[in-house]
């Protein structure tokens, strides 16, 4: 997650986080494809558009949820199973993860779609599936051209924990969050959210072993 200048988010250890009695953490496991949303909350509709794409898939999906006023940020490479048995225990099921973020203050990227992720290839396929989902958008899986602190390559990252792991990280626009989820714009970007998780859900399907 990139922070932009009005933003007010404070660092917080993660089994601190964890032990918050207004955060929740949630686990199902069902397919050997799951999917990661860390910063529910704090980077909105990222936990919907996860729980929503697993669903549709019967993925599985491992999702923190913190309350809107709470914004304390662990980065993703601090979220160590050791403290999180839930955390582990997806882990543990699944070969493949899809770990879903949000971001804001980089106005140079116009509102990209970024996939990251340490499995290249991985991050290859499901940037073309989200090129043919979402044509009004731009979609980035070169590394190069991705911020460094989106890129989510840090071996600590759960995201890389698995056998196969790609994480994306949305603009507003595609969560529909603020403006571009109010009026009539709002219908076209809750339009793009739905088309997201579709391309998501598909995705996954078409990941999961046989």
């Amino acid at each position: 997650m990139s922070l932009g200048a009005t933003a007010t988010v404070v660092a917080m250890a993660f089994a601190d986080l964890l032990a918050h009695p207004d955060v929740v953490e949630e686990q199902v496991l069902a397919s050997p494809v799951g999917f990661l949303a860390l910063h529910g909350g704090l980077e909105p509709g990222t936990a919907e558009i996860a729980r929503a794409a697993a669903a549709r898939a019967g993925a599985s999906w491992y999702v923190i949820v913190q309350p809107d006023d709470l914004k304390h940020h662990v980065p993703s490479h601090e979220h160590d199973p050791d403290h999180a048995p839930l955390l582990a225990g997806f882990l543990a099921h699944v070969d493949v993860v899809i770990s879903v973020h949000g971001y804001w203050g980089h106005d140079d990227l116009h509102a990209a779609l970024l996939v990251g992720g340490a499995d290249r290839e991985l991050a290859a396929a499901l940037g073309a599936g989200l090129r043919a989902a979402l044509p009004d958008y731009r979609v980035i899986d070169d590394l190069a051209a991705i911020p460094r602190r989106l890129r989510g390559v840090d071996p600590r990252n759960p995201v890389n924990r698995a056998a196969h792991g790609v994480q994306v990280e949305l603009p507003h626009p595609v969560r529909a969050i603020g403006p571009y989820g109010r009026g009539e714009r709002g219908e076209r970007h809750r339009a793009h959210a739905d088309a997201l998780v579709d391309a998501l859900a598909s995705f996954a399907a078409d990941v999961t072993p046989r």
